[in-house]
């Protein structure tokens, strides 16, 4: 876990320092939170069914 967030930690200083737009920092710093979620569901040994997660998250934002 502590890896993760260094890499976290270290991809979001890159992006900072390239001057990319905001969106894209979001966009990394999100799509590495999912990764760290799906690595941490693997590690507890409580597989995250991302189907499942996906049609969740469709149906709460459409009401």
């Amino acid at each position: 876990m502590l890896i993760a967030l260094l890499f976290l930690t270290g991809g979001t200083i890159i992006v900072r320092r390239l001057h990319s737009p905001r969106n894209e920092m979001w966009v990394f710093i999100v799509i590495s939170c999912i990764g760290i979620i799906i690595w941490s569901s693997i590690i507890l040994y409580k597989p995250l069914d991302l189907n499942k997660a996906i049609g969740w998250m469709i149906d709460s934002i459409a009401g």
